[in-house]
């Protein structure tokens, strides 16, 4: 039986790193489920806050999480669910059940994307030049929830709790987004955790 890997799980940090401001983990331990549906819909709302312990967050650009459950708003219809690994499937059977006869969509993207979380001193200072959005403390906030690109892909950004961000990418730019942090976090050091 072979073992299932993440998109990362090859990457290490350079050798002549001594001191790190700027550390990578990924986190594997997430299920990626895409959710549509009308936030007007009360019905639609109650159903889903309680299959996930949460309430959808409405107002563009926020989050919302309980436990190991995370939303992210991605647009009016629009949500990103972070679930616990190995759980998607359940919760999918559960929005589905629970939102029969609505005009909804629920999508497992588990397999096609990856989290990956950066934190550490300096961190502020690589998102501002990894990224055309501002991420200056002042403009994205704990909790705020940004689609844009880091470097060349796209990505969704959270302003996590801690300070760290919390970026969901494509599984196949994995590579390049790695490859990328390496070398724009040459001045500040890089840990993988």
């Amino acid at each position: 039986m072979t073992s299932l890997k993440t998109p990362l799980h090859h990457i290490t940090a350079p050798a002549h790193v001594t001191n790190a401001n700027v550390i990578i983990r990924e986190d594997p331990f997430r299920g990626h489920l895409n959710l549509r549906g009308n936030p007007q819909d009360e019905a639609f709302t109650r159903a889903v806050a309680k299959v996930l312990g949460v309430a959808l967050p409405t107002q563009p650009n926020s989050s919302a999480e309980q436990g190991t459950t995370r939303i992210y708003w991605l647009c009016p219809n629009e949500w990103l669910l972070l679930v616990a690994a190995d759980t998607q499937a359940q919760v999918e059977a559960d929005l589905r059940d629970a939102l029969a006869g609505q005009h909804v969509a629920v999508t497992d993207q588990s397999s096609g994307q990856t989290l990956v979380n950066l934190s550490g001193p300096q961190v502020d200072d690589l998102m501002m030049k990894s990224t055309v959005y501002d991420c200056h403390p002042s403009n994205l906030g704990i909790g705020k929830v940004v689609q844009t690109t880091f470097a060349k892909t796209g990505a969704i950004i959270h302003k996590c709790a801690d300070g760290s961000f919390d970026l969901v990418i494509r599984r196949s730019f994995s590579d390049y987004f790695f490859l990328w942090l390496a070398d724009a976090s040459q001045e500040y050091g890089l840990r993988v955790t």
